[in-house]
Order: C-alpha cells, then sequence, then structure tokens
C-alpha cells in the first residue's frame, strides 16, 4: 500500500491505495485540519502547527503515513515543456538543467529534476525546478517526525500523467480546470496531448456571480489560445475539479459558445474505491493526491534531487591526489619530533590552570549564566527564521500595479479590443487576449508593447480572423436587418522584466 499527501488550502489531504497495471485502488482517505497560516504559496510556514496535526493523526492511525509520497504545488515551483531528441538520460539532466538558466534570477537556488511526457512528435521532456526552501520546509518537517519520505512530485506534472495513462481522455481535446481554495490551476490538452497551463488566483468570493464571471473569463482565454494556435483540434469540452453543482450552473450560464460542453471531472473507470463512497468524498477535491499515483515511465523525484544538491563534490586533479599520502606523513613527523620533548610539561601546567579555572565559583556562576543567555538567543533566532519565513512566502505571491495594465489597454489606441489580461505570478508573464480591426493593428499593437521597455521578450503567434452578425429592428416598418463585422483575434504572451515596479 502506497500513500500520497497533498498539502491543500483546506488541510492535508492523506490518500491511500494500490495502484496496478494502470488501475488505482483507494483504501482509504483523510482529510487533516491545519490552523490557518500554516502554509502559505505551497511553503510550510508555521513548523509546529503542522506538526501538531500529524501528530495528533498519527496517535489515531501510526500507518497514516507509511510509504509516503509527497505532491506539492506553488507559483514558486517553474515548469518547462521542451521538444527534444532522443538522448541519454545524462544529456536529459543536463538539458533540463539548462533550460532554467535564463529565468534562475528569478527564483532562489533552484533544485531540477525532469520527466518525459507525450508530445506532438514524440516523447517531451517535462523539466521541473522548485526553490530549495519550499522542499526544505517539507523535509525538516517529517524529518522531525521521523517519517520517511519516498518522493516528492509537483502537481501539475501529477495531472499530466494521470489524463496520459486513462484511456477515456485518449485523443480528447479538452480543459481542465482544478481549484484549490481561489487559486485555480488551467490545464489544455490537444488530442490527449498535453498543450499549455496557466495558473492564477481568483479575486471574488466563491460562488458569487464575480466568481462565475472570473471563471468564464479564464475560459475565454483557453478558447482564444487554442484558435490563435490554428489547430485543427477543437476545444470542445472543460472539465472542473474542486467546484460544486452550483457553481458549475452559473457558470454554464455564461458560456457562450454552444458547442463546448462543461461537467464535474468524473471518477473514471481506472479509479476504484474499497469503501462505500459517502458525500464526504469528492473525487475531485482529492484529485492531486488521486494523480500522484499515476508516475509514468521515468518518475520526477524532487526528493532525490533535493539530497543530491546537499552533495558537495570536490574532485582533486590525480597528481594532488598521489601526493597526499606522502606530504600527510612528513607533516605528522615533523609535528611529533618538533612537540614531543615539550608535550608533557606543557599538558601538565594547562591541567592545573584549567583544573583551578573550573573550580573558581566566579567562573562556574559566569558559565551558567552564559548558558541561559545563549538558550534565549537561540529562542530569539528561531522566531526571527519564522518571521522571515512567513515574510518571504508572502512576497513570493504575484504583485501586478495598476500602471502596466493601464498601458497595455490605452495602447490599442481605439483600434484594438482587450477581450482578458491574464498574469502568471510564476513566470511573470501577462497573457493577452485581443480583437484588432485589420491584421496590421495588431502587428503594431506587439511592436509598441516591445517598445515599452517593461517586458523582455514579447510571444506572439499570430491571428485569426473572427466574424459575428447584429441584427436590428426597426419598431415603425417592424423590418430587420443583419449585418456582419469581422475582426481578427489574437494572443499575445509578454513576460515581465526582473526586478523594479511594474
Amino acid at each position: 500500500m502506497q500513500t500520497l499527501v497533498y498539502f491543500s488550502n483546506d488541510g492535508i489531504q492523506v490518500l491511500q491505495g494500490t495502484i496496478k497495471k494502470g488501475r488505482l485502488n483507494i483504501s482509504n482517505y483523510k482529510t487533516l485540519p491545519v490552523e490557518a497560516g500554516g502554509l502559505i504559496n505551497g511553503v510550510i510556514t508555521n513548523e509546529e502547527v503542522v506538526k501538531e496535526t500529524i501528530t495528533a493523526a498519527l496517535k489515531e492511525n501510526p500507518r497514516l503515513f507509511k510509504n509516503m509520497k509527497l505532491v506539492i504545488d506553488s507559483s514558486l515551483i517553474a515548469t518547462k515543456n521542451v521538444e527534444v531528441p532522443k538522448l541519454k538520460p545524462k544529456e536529459l539532466a543536463a538539458v533540463a538543467t539548462t533550460e532554467f538558466e535564463d529565468t534562475a534570477g528569478n527564483y532562489d537556488e533552484l533544485v531540477v529534476d525532469y520527466t518525459r511526457i507525450p508530445g506532438m512528435t514524440g516523447n517531451n521532456l517535462f523539466c521541473c525546478g522548485v526553490e530549495k526552501r519550499v522542499l526544505d520546509s517539507y523535509v525538516t518537517l517529517f524529518a522531525s517526525l521521523k517519517i520517511q519520505i519516498k518522493s516528492i512530485d509537483v502537481g501539475l506534472n501529477s495531472l499530466i500523467q494521470y489524463v496520459t495513462a486513462t484511456k477515456d481522455f485518449k485523443k480528447m481535446t479538452f480543459a481542465l480546470n482544478i481549484l484549490d481554495g481561489k487559486n485555480l490551476v488551467s490545464l489544455l490538452f490537444e488530442n490527449g496531448i498535453y498543450i499549455f497551463s496557466n495558473r492564477s488566483r481568483l479575486l471574488s468570493e466563491r460562488g458569487t456571480d464575480a466568481f462565475a464571471d472570473e471563471l468564464s473569463g479564464k475560459l475565454s482565454s483557453l478558447i482564444q489560445f487554442n484558435k490563435s494556435q490554428k489547430s485543427e483540434h477543437t476545444l470542445n469540452m472543460s472539465l472542473y475539479a474542486g467546484l460544486d453543482e452550483f457553481e458549475l450552473s452559473r457558470l454554464r450560464e455564461l458560456n457562450f459558445d454552444p458547442e463546448l460542453n462543461l461537467f464535474i471531472i468524473p471518477q473514471t473507470p481506472n479509479i476504484k474505491s474499497g469503501f462505500v463512497i459517502d458525500e464526504s468524498f469528492d473525487f475531485g477535491s482529492f484529485i492531486y493526491p488521486i494523480a500522484g499515483f499515476f508516475d509514468g515511465l521515468k518518475p520526477l523525484n524532487l526528493f532525490t534531487a533535493f539530497k543530491k544538491s546537499n552533495v558537495k563534490k570536490k574532485e582533486l586533479p590525480f597528481e594532488y591526489k598521489a601526493l597526499i599520502l606522502p606530504a600527510a606523513m612528513i607533516l605528522i613527523s615533523l609535528v611529533v619530533f618538533g612537540v614531543f620533548f615539550g608535550l608533557k610539561y606543557s599538558a601538565q601546567k594547562s591541567l592545573e590552570a584549567s583544573n583551578a579555572y573550573i573550580s573558581d565559583a566566579n567562573n562556574q556562576a559566569e558559565y551558567l549564566q552564559a548558558t541561559e543567555l545563549a538558550e534565549e538567543v537561540s529562542g530569539i533566532q528561531s522566531e526571527i527564521s519564522n518571521v522571515e519565513a512567513i515574510t518571504a512566502a508572502i512576497s513570493s505571491n504575484p504583485n501586478l500595479v495598476a500602471q502596466t495594465m493601464t498601458t497595455l489597454s490605452t495602447m490599442g489606441n481605439g483600434v484594438i479590443a482587450l477581450s482578458s489580461l491574464d498574469y502568471d505570478g510564476s513566470t511573470g508573464a501577462i497573457q493577452i487576449v485581443a480583437i484588432a480591426n485589420n491584421e496590421k493593428e495588431a502587428a503594431r499593437y506587439i511592436e509598441r508593447l516591445k517598445s515599452t521597455g517593461y517586458f523582455t521578450e514579447v510571444e506572439y503567434t499570430g491571428y485569426a480572423e473572427i466574424s459575428s452578425q447584429t441584427s436590428t429592428t426597426t419598431p415603425t416598418t417592424t423590418t430587420s436587418t443583419t449585418s456582419t463585422s469581422s475582426g481578427f483575434g489574437f494572443v499575445a504572451v509578454a513576460y515581465l522584466k526582473a526586478g523594479g515596479s511594474q
């Protein structure tokens, strides 16, 4: 039996089961509530609170964390989908590391690993880089509880591996949307192959009309992206995990595309339950730990990469290695002959002085006082470290001021209509979905974006002609006139420069 653990916004999700020949049988599940503030943006910021929760759970079930694999999710996780030729494992590892060299300045000490996922022309390389402090917060926690970690995977890879291993999703073109609290992760699959993902934080209260509007806007962006790629596979279905039926019905009311079907993600046939499912078990809410059972051919394991990053290898040239033994022997001989005759006398004097110093009552009192002060300083330093960890975790959340968004809007010059602006805090990317009056204005808008100096790169994949019809009825004559207008839809992704205020 294997245990999958995922730290969600609602608590610690624990799922136990066995997987054989691509079929998962769930035998036990549990959600451990954690006090607010224990986890921020995927980083454990209050170790004591989380430790108390796990300790209490272990008292009830000592085998709850046996054979444990972690699945984590955070905006501090960087991922890339790279098309590569057939290479050896060492060469693939080198490619994965190289992929993050340009963005390393935006992260603090990345730990990198890779796995293989299906691509359009063969297997692609899915590269993953996680800040070391994120992994360290989990490793330190479970080490203090003497719980062994088998491996650490990331949520996005788990979802891709699950879809790839599930026959029901084969050759399907659809969007998969995962809601964890107000965090939304959207994945686009074309013909069963992972194409694109986007992470965003929803600002509206769940269950409200504004919340449904936000979800509708995110879905519209995925549709526009699919059209802008001029793909032969049309997006015709959007699945949601972590969304309830009421929220889905509100979203369906806003769906402008009659050919696009919206569903709560179903429990696929390759997932079985060894217990009677009741209302407390929601397949979509446990999608991350469920997907974590599907590893693929080469599992992604950031725990192994983390341990390797802590081992610093310093190889000496062969000539220096050959001189180590003779040099050591000469040095030892010099030391022995240099100090031998005075060693006994010096040791005796030192021993007498030490005994006198130790026996002095004043020195003993000062030692006890120094020990107490050292313990107090250690406690203060521990509190400072906790505050710094919380501050760092909070500051890692994306923060984009209004100046840039206003500039993007006004640069349209009245000929560009913006459909949506989405900001991804993990990569600094602003995705722009817009409609131009003509194809030339779309290209000119892209050039104006580049000239602002705000961005390191602006990706533009071309335009797609869009047409719409408008009907006008004259009351006095009861006649109806239908007019057709057209525009050119396009998608651009602009990457903000690191540092400074945007």
